[in-house]
């Protein structure tokens, strides 16, 4: 290998670092942000976790199997079930046993969460507007692909997440 090449071998490393640490402080940024759009709107007893489940939960349409919640958030279903249990102790969710699984539990928005739903679409439509003001539809159903083709690249080495169909989470367009 020549000087050069290394040296290249050696850029190019430091991109793909700083690439990946841009993800990471992008991820910080989307949390602070939408912790701060949630304060702002007079939501504030909800985390950026919380509110993504209260949205998994309205896109559901009725009650879901807390795994799901998981699988959708991207999340284990341990974590899941800690978050579902204290959403539940501050009245935002509702669990109930399965009737068609005695091991699995239903979880559906708690009225309280139904009436907050407007200021909390406010708010994700307000994130979603910070997030992608500068791209066009075109901009991020690229930048959505070579994100999807990041985590295709991870599952293939033993890295991903279940999905609520038992496959491998896939991106949606909202994020």
């Amino acid at each position: 290998m020549t000087e050069r090449s290394r040296e290249a071998k050696i850029a190019w490393r430091r991109f793909q670092t700083e690439a990946m640490l841009t993800f990471g402080r992008l991820h910080q940024q989307i949390l602070l942000r939408t912790a701060d759009r949630l304060d702002v709107a007079g939501l504030g007893g909800l985390t950026p976790a919380r509110a993504n489940a209260l949205i998994v939960l309205f896109n559901a349409r009725g009650p879901i199997q807390a795994q799901q919640v998981a699988a959708e958030l991207g999340v284990s279903d341990v974590t899941a079930s800690r978050l579902l249990r204290k959403m539940e102790e501050d009245g935002w969710v509702e669990r109930t046993p399965d009737p068609s699984d005695g091991r699995a539990l239903l979880v559906q928005p708690t009225p309280r969460a139904r009436g907050e739903f407007g200021r909390l679409v406010r708010v994700s439509n307000a994130v979603l507007d910070d997030l992608f003001s500068g791209f066009s539809e075109v901009e991020l159903r690229a930048f959505v692909e070579r994100v999807t083709a990041v985590q295709s690249s991870l599952a293939t080495r033993g890295v991903s997440i279940p999905s609520a169909a038992g496959g491998e989470a896939k991106p949606s367009p909202e994020g």
